[in-house]
């Protein structure tokens, strides 16, 4: 809307005057339409903290576990790598040993390959959610 002003006529004031109000409502209703954005995003953007947080917790639980399953699997091979050693074991058990010793070296590894995944999919959303906080 364009403003025009020419105060030479009572009658080109009283229109000046209503244009004016027309603006002034159309800018009051503007800046509602505009509050009512903001209160909106402003909860979304509380409820998008709250699932980043129940999701970190989840993913620090998860990624635990996993470290605690290396851990535990590591304790087996470095045993199984012990009884080898110790030379107490028969022909079969020792090649049961290393049997076991295999597996439990390809779930390490599997383990390993998850952990990594979870990293980089936590990475990925942590980006992904500073980006959608920074529109």
């Amino acid at each position: 809307m364009e403003l025009v002003i020419v105060p030479n006529s009572l009658e080109n004031k009283d229109e000046l005057f209503l244009h004016l109000q027309e603006q002034i409502e159309s800018k009051r209703e503007m800046l509602l339409r505009k509050q009512k954005k903001i209160i909106n995003v402003s909860k979304q953007n509380h409820f998008l903290d709250s699932v980043k947080k129940d999701y970190a917790a989840y993913n620090n639980y998860i990624l635990k576990q996993k470290e605690d399953q290396l851990k535990a699997l590591q304790l087996l091979n470095n045993y199984l790598h012990d009884l080898k050693r110790s030379g107490h074991l028969s022909k079969q058990n020792l090649v049961d040993a290393k049997q076991e010793q295999k597996k439990i070296i390809k779930e390490m590894r599997s383990i390993r390959h998850n952990l990594d995944k979870i990293m980089k999919n936590t990475d990925d959303v942590s980006l992904a959610i500073q980006q959608k906080n920074k529109v």
